[in-house]
């Protein structure tokens, strides 16, 4: 179990508030180097023959989660028709550069889709080439070629002309840009030109969101990946209930205030009102008994391998069960962590490239339609989410967090931040699944590729 938040300085705040009892409204800044997706531009000449070049030129975004899309725009030379594709991209890193490989390729992913244009003849498939950059305690990688992929086989670097990094707020000023590769019904441009401009919804909201946060952050092989989970879920709730103009009231049971007892306490103290959303979230280590009849795990809540572990657990869904007992509006909790024998040691996989956040302020608008449709549903919401199935062991490294919270809260950015398609919180949690399933592959369980598979149920 493990993760890596969207946004980077938060995570030095955060720690402060390891309080059990009383929840608090937290106020925090917004400030930050990284983000979950980014936007770049390109221009690229092919040579294809002594005495002609074909241009390609590409909108890409890039997400935080190992994955992007890309839109090329391009004249096919026999035809002279004008043409524009869209691909769906992976970063290719796997374990033989470590956690921070000097190079990231973001190479395709299926078949290439044809948006304008008959077929596609001619078409080069590309390959983006990010480097590693260091600024500060930050890395981060940017993009520096693009090669094309011949008939062949063989893939030929290409000529790069131009490289540009953009904001929402330089792509609102560009709107003749976006029209080259997105017409006026797309999702991306009516994300872009028809949603408010302001990001702050300016009345107040009378529902409030309790988040509890538990998280193993003293033992020495899962803390840095919890602490980075941590900030991550904090930070995307943080940043949803400010753009909604509502309060977070907060309780992290971490560090030294790690216990049962603590979270017992926790639970008892939470008031909810009908309307309010509560949100458990536990990162640290996981397990299982052999006769243990749920499908969900046990969340270890020693901070000693020295206490015994039959009084310092609970269970996932007993917590659950208790917290539909306080019949909030919406009731989602979240485990990432193992569900195996707790002596499994934790596999560790590759990190993922994210890129630099754009320079200048950015203030993303929050989408109300799916807000109000995830967290403000018109009949009483309860979700059950485990990282990993039965038997199962949960992946992510010191960079990421674990790779299902580092998935999810990419995931959420991209829906409450954007403009989907009839997002519900089953397909979200089913694109989350997907993520952070192929990602787990990538570590190695045993002698074998990791196999985690998360589990969920949203009711109704």
């Amino acid at each position: 179990m493990n993760k890596r938040p969207c946004y980077r300085r938060f995570e030095r705040i955060v720690f402060k508030y390891a309080v059990s009892g009383l929840f608090a409204i937290l106020f925090l800044g917004t400030g930050s180097k990284s983000y979950c997706q980014s936007f770049f531009y390109f221009e690229n000449k092919i040579s294809i023959s002594p005495d002609s070049t074909l241009t390609y030129y590409t909108f890409l975004t890039q997400y935080d989660n190992g994955r992007g899309i890309a839109r090329i725009r391009y004249t096919e030379p026999s035809s002279g028709e004008n043409r524009l594709v869209e691909i769906n991209l992976r970063d290719s890193a796997d374990a033989r550069g470590g956690l921070e490989s000097q190079e990231h390729f973001l190479i395709d992913e299926g078949e290439p889709l044809p948006i304008q244009g008959a077929g596609l003849a001619g078409f080069l498939m590309p390959r983006f080439v990010f480097k590693m950059q260091k600024e500060e305690e930050d890395v981060f990688y940017v993009p520096d070629a693009i090669a094309y992929q011949w008939p062949d086989g063989s893939w030929r670097t290409s000529e790069m002309l131009v490289n540009q990094q953009k904001s929402n707020r330089d792509l609102k000023k560009e709107r003749d840009l976006v029209s080259v590769f997105f017409n006026e019904s797309d999702a991306f441009y009516l994300y872009l030109y028809a949603m408010r401009t302001s990001p702050r919804d300016p009345t107040k909201r009378k529902e409030k969101l309790y988040l509890i946060t538990v998280a193993n952050t003293l033992d020495s092989t899962i803390a840095k990946s919890t602490r980075r989970d941590v900030a991550n879920v904090v930070k995307i709730f943080t940043q949803l209930t400010t753009d909604a103009n509502m309060d977070m009231l907060t309780q992290m049971v971490i560090d030294s205030a790690l216990s049962k007892r603590a979270v017992e306490l926790v639970l008892a103290k939470l008031r909810p009102s009908p309307v309010d959303i509560v949100v458990f979230y536990y990162s640290g280590h996981g397990f299982r008994y052999s006769n243990d009849k749920s499908e969900y795990p046990r969340m270890s809540l020693r901070t000693s391998q020295k206490a015994e572990l039959s009084k310092n657990n609970m269970s996932v869904e007993g917590i659950y069960k208790v917290l539909l007992t306080k019949k909030a509006r919406v009731t989602i909790v979240l485990s990432d962590c193992c569900n195996d024998d707790i002596g499994e040691p934790v596999p560790s996989g590759p990190t993922l490239m994210k890129s630099r956040g754009p320079s200048g302020d950015y203030i993303p608008v929050l989408n109300k339609g799916v807000m109000n449709r995830l967290f403000f549903p018109q009949k009483p919401l309860a979700i059950l989410i485990g990282s990993a199935d039965r038997n199962q062991l949960a992946v992510g490294n010191p960079s990421l967090g674990g790779y299902f919270t580092n998935s999810l809260t990419v995931e959420l950015r991209k829906v409450l931040y954007g403009m989907p398609e009839n997002a519900t919180w089953v397909s979200i949690l089913a694109n989350t699944k997907k993520q952070a399933s192929w990602l787990s592959l990538s570590a190695a369980c045993g002698d074998n590729r990791c196999v985690q598979s998360a589990r969920f149920a949203v009711t109704p």
